[in-house]
């Protein structure tokens, strides 16, 4: 595998919906990603995310319901799963959502803190039906560890 890196500055994954979490690690993992940052649960949201890299290249969230209880992907599993959001990193979360709820996006997730990669995140649906999720680039103040650390140099 080449050494992965990811730049701050621009998109940081690619959200991917799938029913099952384990099949779907397998079936990826079988066509040539590599498993970053293992399965792990975001209790705020109801779901069970991993981080993967696809093809040495590209980052792939994989995201996938918990058993019991209502989750914000079930809409989109209804639709087949799949391709559901881009993330981009923010210096100033709020600030950030501002300027895209002045431009008619609308946010679905307040800022929050999201327990997977251990930073503050918010998502908006733009006015042309894109999913934008906003992440921070540094972890919360007393988060132990960076889940990340593998992909910028600091592993």
């Amino acid at each position: 595998m080449a050494v992965i890196t990811f730049d701050p500055r621009k998109v940081f994954h690619y959200g991917f919906v799938v029913p099952n979490m384990d099949r779907a690690l397998k079936t990826w993992t079988q066509q040539g990603a590599t498993l970053v940052v293992p399965p792990a649960i975001d209790p705020a949201q109801n779901v069970s995310c991993a981080l993967l890299i696809y093809l040495d290249s590209v980052p792939i969230e994989l995201v996938a319901p918990l058993r019991d209880g209502p989750n914000p992907v079930a809409s989109r599993l209804a639709k087949g799963g799949g391709l559901d959001h881009v993330c981009l990193f923010s210096d100033s979360l709020e600030d950030d959502v501002a300027k895209l709820e002045a431009d008619g996006a609308m946010v679905v997730v307040a800022p929050c803190y999201g327990a997977v990669f251990k930073r503050r995140l918010a998502f908006v649906v733009t006015r042309a039906g894109l999913v934008v999720e906003l992440m921070t680039r540094t972890t919360v103040e007393g988060a132990e560890g960076d889940p990340l650390a593998p992909l910028n140099g600091r592993a």
